[in-house]
């Protein structure tokens, strides 16, 4: 605020149309001015107004009186008077700024765009409103334009860590992720030793794959401030991927005090320690994605073989789905009051709780279940196609709330057009299992016949997933990015190839073909960020050697 509230000096050259001389209205701007420095604002307003009486052509004294209100929050009047100075002097740059400020707390980020752009054309060398445009555009997630704007403000205050910071990470969020890691180096010999700054190395190391040099910098922000939340969270992450378990699920546990978001219920109940569940009951709650909880909700089964009655609470689409469970006793969303129960634990804690490491995983596949008498009228209706079945998902959900996921998800998603050539593979057949999004890419089929595309009814009729865990079923291979449908999939029993970005997410490990998680499924990896071709042209061959074992 400090930069905004620099009081004007200059004086007001225009002459009055009253009686006055030129030095009354002088006189009366100037101790406005010193009142305003001592904080005394009644008086300034009140020498400012008087200042307006004697020159209604001072822009000066509008603007300060439009700061005064500003300082009291009083956004209103302060708007009125910034706008009577523009009116008087349209290139006059500060009303402008001020404005901008105003608007984009107001979240009105249109108007604070417009003015910032406006200061802009009066003043191009102006670094506050380059850095904040760019946090307008970070905001649009216009992230070229945000960038842009960015260097311009680093470009004019070099020193500037606060604007240097946001440049790094706004590159981070576009996967310039070289520049990135560039600029927090710079911002670190600016300001060393700084944990935020530590923690953006380390993570930026992670992302790019090269965790051996990640490991020093969390461990340094670590003992710099040892509860530093993410930067545990963060470290676990890296610790899992590359196979150290056991002190990676110790670390992941630090997803609870991450955020406001990163929160999970507190009961008046013990928290479960993994022993034995005879004469009790257990409450074991999903969180995160959908995925995750096809994935740990193997850990109910371990719950009901060690004698506890299990209630799982999962999200509310996999509700209809998830009653299915042979091993649960009851079933409901994440959003219903339990009934009383002994322990409690959410499910994504099981593997630390159980002490699971690599050889340990709980694998009686499939744990996950289909209705089978869908099953049976599923079998029916494909009757007909004596080829190798293959179900297919390109792309992840979009709409989470961060750009943080967006991004994640995007990382993760291919388009369609790269599993076309794959349709051309005699003796398969191919079948959409993306449901709601990345449905809009269909349109790109030029044969509508390679590819069987389910009717609206799917997974409506019978409740979310019943459809698709009938058809998964009755298919002899899925083929998916990284998404609940592999999860899915494979817990159901089903061959699964999961194709997989660079760097991946942190339960698939590095440098693996296989996975703990599921005996039957394969991953394909990126070699470098980006390369989607290189792993179909892999899956192509695979395929092709699958089917000549399977003829």
């Amino acid at each position: 605020m400090k930069q905004y509230i620099i009081l004007s000096i200059v004086i007001c050259c225009l002459y009055s149309h009253v009686s006055y001389t030129k030095s009354n209205f002088e006189h009366f701007f100037n101790k406005g001015c010193t009142a305003f420095h001592h904080s005394n604002h009644a008086k300034a307003i009140h020498y400012f107004k008087k200042t307006i009486d004697l020159s209604p052509h001072c822009f000066q004294a509008y603007y300060n009186l439009g700061l005064i209100h500003e300082l009291k929050e009083e956004y209103t009047q302060a708007i009125d008077y910034f706008l009577k100075a523009l009116t008087v002097n349209p290139t006059y740059t500060k009303p402008h700024i001020n404005l901008a400020t105003i608007y984009y707390k107001q979240e009105q980020f249109a108007l604070a765009k417009k003015h910032y752009q406006q200061a802009l054309i009066t003043d191009p060398q102006n670094s506050t409103a380059h850095h904040h445009l760019g946090k307008i555009f970070l905001e649009e997630t216009i992230l070229d334009q945000c960038i842009y704007h960015f260097e311009m403000a680093c470009s004019l205050e070099s020193q500037n860590v606060h604007m240097l910071l946001d440049l790094a990470n706004a590159k981070n969020m576009a996967n310039q992720t070289e520049d990135a890691l560039r600029l927090y180096f710079r911002i670190d010999a600016l300001l060393p030793n700084n944990p935020s700054i530590l923690y953006n190395i380390a993570y930026t190391f992670k992302k790019l794959g090269r965790l051996q040099e990640a490991m020093p910098f969390y461990q340094r922000v670590l003992t710099i401030n040892p509860d530093h939340a993410e930067a545990h969270f963060s470290y676990g992450l890296a610790l899992l991927l590359t196979g150290n378990w056991n002190d990676g699920w110790k670390e992941y546990e630090w997803r609870w005090t991450r955020n406001e978001r990163s929160t999970f219920p507190h009961f008046n109940k013990p928290m479960w320690d993994g022993s034995d569940l005879h004469g009790k009951t257990i409450y074991l709650r999903a969180e995160q994605g959908l995925g995750d909880t096809f994935q740990f909700v193997r850990y109910a089964k371990v719950a009901k073989d060690k004698g506890g009655k299990v209630i799982v609470a999962v999200q509310q689409p996999l509700l209809p789905y998830m009653k299915l469970l042979p091993y649960a006793d009851l079933v409901i969303s994440v959003h219903d009051t339990p009934p009383s129960f002994d322990v409690y634990a959410a499910l994504v804690s099981c593997p630390m709780i159980l002490g699971t490491d690599i050889d340990t995983v709980p694998v009686d596949i499939p744990y996950l279940p289909a209705d089978e008498s869908l099953v049976h009228e599923w079998r029916n209706k494909l009757s007909h196609d004596k080829q190798f079945k293959i179900g297919i998902c390109w792309q992840g959900n979009p709409n989470y709330s961060t750009h943080f996921l967006r991004m994640a998800v995007a990382a993760k998603s291919m388009p369609l057009d790269y599993f076309i050539p794959l349709f051309s593979i005699p003796g398969t057949s191919f079948y959409c299992l993306q449901l709601k999004t990345g449905t809009d890419q269909l349109h790109q089929l030029k044969d509508k016949s390679q590819l069987t595309i389910f009717d609206e009814q799917f997974d409506v009729l019978h409740g979310n997933f019943m459809d698709s865990a009938a058809v998964i079923k009755n298919l002899d291979l899925v083929i998916t990015i990284d998404t609940s449908t592999g999860h899915f999939a494979a817990g159901l029993g089903v061959k699964t190839w999961v194709l997989l970005p660079e760097p991946p997410d942190w339960r698939w490990m590095l440098d693996r073909t296989d996975t703990p998680w599921y005996p039957n499924m394969k991953l394909f990896r990126q070699p470098k960020p980006g390369d989607w071709q290189s792993v179909m042209d892999t899956v192509a061959t695979e395929l092709i050697t699958l089917l000549d074992m399977h003829s």
